[in-house]
């Protein structure tokens, strides 16, 4: 088992990504997923359908890192050319493997009869074990070899992520000895990150030996994060001095989110049921609250509808949040209007300004209605 925190890289394998098409997911994903293992990722890298690309990218990866980690490119097809990228790096030749062929076989008995393009699914280099895909046709590899480790896993974000917790992490853990980061977060809403910075003083310089802080924006607010790789215990006193350093702007730590915590207020105050109306905001507010998992209320649902007809939509609940978005100024700015209405609950017309342009804009005023709400009930 190698000693010492493990470095690695992360090729994301596809021309489409490179093109702007999709959005590279599945790295960001990883990324975090390795940095809570104690892994250190070094780069990232996207590379094109290009076998030669490929190749080269793997070369010098596995010089560089101790894991080497790349999804896509294991698809039928002919541009899927990461298993021949590899393949040539390792200088091996790839070869059927009896074994996957029948899973594949199998898999898609029930459908018909397979294209002989996926037979290429069931290719594999000497050095390599398949990593058996649940709900996909492409087997990923784990190559072990010359003192690195490589991994290729599907670029279909849903196969990855299953592969990923179920086949690879066992495996890191027990190849490496990996020394896990321990993060808390603080979340806040209503100032910028150097508000932020200003109110917490020293303590984001130095919360600590062996600590480290850092502050990050998001669309729904900023969040300050302490992570170690100590004692996870530690982290408890900067969360502490943090929460009261920046007061009533914390709505929540860790995995608190702005708008379950604005629902169990109103539910604290007798509501069992939620609905919304907004306006400007396509749709924000109600993908927001959808999302929720809120056991104590109930969200109903929510209507979308043009300016001026906001205060005007009556949808049945024990609350009513309602939201208009309007318009830029010459600044940046935009004005949100939210008001809240029911039997036990009541807040008259409010209004905050947020920065932003599309749907970025849109969200950031469906978050700024939620912390509206658990400013008034929270």
């Amino acid at each position: 088992m190698p000693d010492g925190t493990p470095r690695a890289i992360l090729l994301s394998i596809g021309t489409e990504i490179l093109l702007g098409e999709i959005v590279d997911t599945n790295a960001a994903h990883l990324a975090a997923k390795l940095a809570g293992l104690g892994v250190d990722l070094r780069t990232v890298r996207q590379l094109p359908d290009d076998r030669a690309a490929i190749a080269a990218a793997f070369a010098e990866a596995r010089d560089a890192a101790d894991l080497v980690v790349a999804t896509g490119g294991l698809g039928p097809t002919h541009d899927d050319l990461t298993r021949e990228g590899l393949a040539a790096a390792l200088g091996e030749e790839l070869a059927p493997d009896p074994a996957l062929e029948s899973e594949l076989r199998q898999r898609f008995a029930a459908y018909g009869p397979m294209p002989a393009s996926n037979l290429r699914q069931a290719l594999r280099v000497p050095s390599a074990e398949a990593l058996p895909n649940p709900i996909g046709s492409a087997p990923g590899w784990w190559v072990d070899r010359d003192g690195s480790v490589v991994v290729l896993l599907p670029g279909v974000p849903s196969e990855m992520r299953r592969m990923w917790s179920d086949q690879v992490v066992p495996r890191l853990e027990a190849h490496f000895a990996l020394s896990p980061l321990h993060v808390r977060t603080v979340k806040t809403f209503g100032l910028g990150e150097s508000a932020v910075g200003e109110a917490l003083g020293e303590l984001l310089g130095r919360p600590g030996d062996g600590i480290s802080a850092g502050i990050y924006a998001r669309d729904d607010g900023v969040h300050l994060r302490f992570s170690t790789r100590a004692d996870p215990a530690r982290l408890a006193f900067p969360l502490a001095q943090a929460v009261r350093l920046l007061g009533d702007h914390v709505y929540g730590t860790d995995e608190e989110t702005l708008a379950k915590v604005a629902l169990h207020g109103l539910a604290q105050h007798g509501c069992g049921s939620l609905a919304s109306v907004e306006s400007g905001t396509a749709g924000a507010l109600l993908a927001i609250l959808s999302e929720c998992q809120a056991p104590d209320i109930a969200y109903v649902g929510g209507l979308l509808v043009p300016d001026r007809s906001v205060a005007a939509a009556a949808p049945t609940a024990d609350a009513v949040v309602r939201l208009d978005l309007k318009s830029q100024d010459d600044h940046g700015r935009s004005r949100v209007e939210v008001a809240i209405e029911g039997g036990r609950v009541s807040l008259p017309l409010t209004r905050t300004r947020i920065h932003g342009s599309g749907p970025q804009r849109q969200r950031r005023a469906a978050f700024a209605a939620m912390d509206t709400v658990r400013r008034a009930f929270g």
